[in-house]
């Protein structure tokens, strides 16, 4: 979904947000009495799917905002729990929030990527010029994870679940749709994401400029669009919407900034300031989001 020209040049936030995030981590790792982080699969599949988005995290400025905007936009609900909360999409549980410990920070979803060894694929981002942030450690209930970043801000959280992970599935109004990677260099991107997950990568163009779909043999798992080179790299999460530009007339309504707007996406910013993108799908005419051939 071609709307690089609008994306905005947000300052490193991520790094105190994914701080925040693994303190969370700690604590359900070191402090029994304290919440753990749940399970990414309702029920435990023992499937891994590597290169799957099986999970995200928002750390947020404000949770009961964030929770209040998510729930008037997309219907969620959620469950509690200590500093932890779970978000069920039509009573499928699909992500979780937690309160960002820094009030002057900014805020930001960090995807849940599946990897095979999480420990081999940390290292491997490490020795390709990326970083580990945090880990790899063992967290109750959800599994072995690391956090990592590329090219110096572009975060996600390599887990590979203790139950599985969840089935694929056409994508639900409300839940993930896709995941997108915004790379100053998205040939060097899709390598090092081919090397750590074992995707299948495909060249194409968006609207006259490149862009690359990675996936396994049956399932498209995420793109890589070319970011500016004033734009920091990062990753960009998409919700399944069935209108558009109903959804974002509501986003604003409820207080979201829009970035840019086409027929089928939109990037938006939450009252929080957390970047997210909407759109529309339909398996027999898009072209990019759709099973594999």
């Amino acid at each position: 979904m071609d709307l690089s020209s609008a994306r905005p040049n947000r300052p490193g936030a991520f790094a105190w947000a994914a701080a925040a995030l693994l303190l969370a981590v700690a604590c359900a790792t070191t402090t029994p009495d304290l919440p753990r982080l749940p399970a990414v699969s309702r029920e435990a599949t023992g499937e891994l799917r590597p290169g799957k988005f099986v999970w995200g995290d928002l750390v947020t400025q404000d949770l009961e905002a964030s929770k209040a905007f998510y729930s008037a936009l997309f219907g969620w609900t959620y469950s509690d729990d200590g500093r932890y909360t779970t978000v069920f999409n039509q009573g499928v549980p699909i992500a979780g929030m937690v309160k960002a410990r820094d009030p002057n920070r900014g805020t930001e979803w960090i995807g849940n990527l599946s990897v095979a060894d999480v420990d081999r694929a940390a290292a491997t981002i490490a020795q390709h010029g990326g970083q580990i942030e945090t880990g790899p450690v063992d967290a109750p209930d959800r599994g072995r994870i690391a956090l990592v970043s590329y090219e110096g801000n572009a975060a996600v959280l390599l887990v590979r679940a203790t139950s599985g992970d969840p089935p694929d599935a056409h994508p639900s109004i409300g839940g993930w749709l896709w995941w997108e990677l915004w790379a100053h260099d998205i040939d060097r991107a899709a390598d090092l994401l081919v090397e750590i997950a074992g995707y299948q990568p495909e060249a194409v163009e968006l609207r006259g400029k490149p862009y690359r779909v990675l996936g396994d043999a049956k399932v498209r798992r995420l793109g890589i669009i070319q970011a500016p080179p004033e734009v920091r790299p990062t990753w960009l999460p998409y919700f399944r919407v069935a209108d558009t530009a109903a959804t974002v007339d509501q986003a604003v309504a409820l207080g979201a900034r829009l970035i840019e707007q086409n027929e089928r996406a939109a990037i938006l910013v939450d009252p929080n300031r957390a970047e997210f993108a909407v759109g529309t799908w339909a398996l027999e005419t898009d072209r990019i989001m759709q099973d594999a051939p």
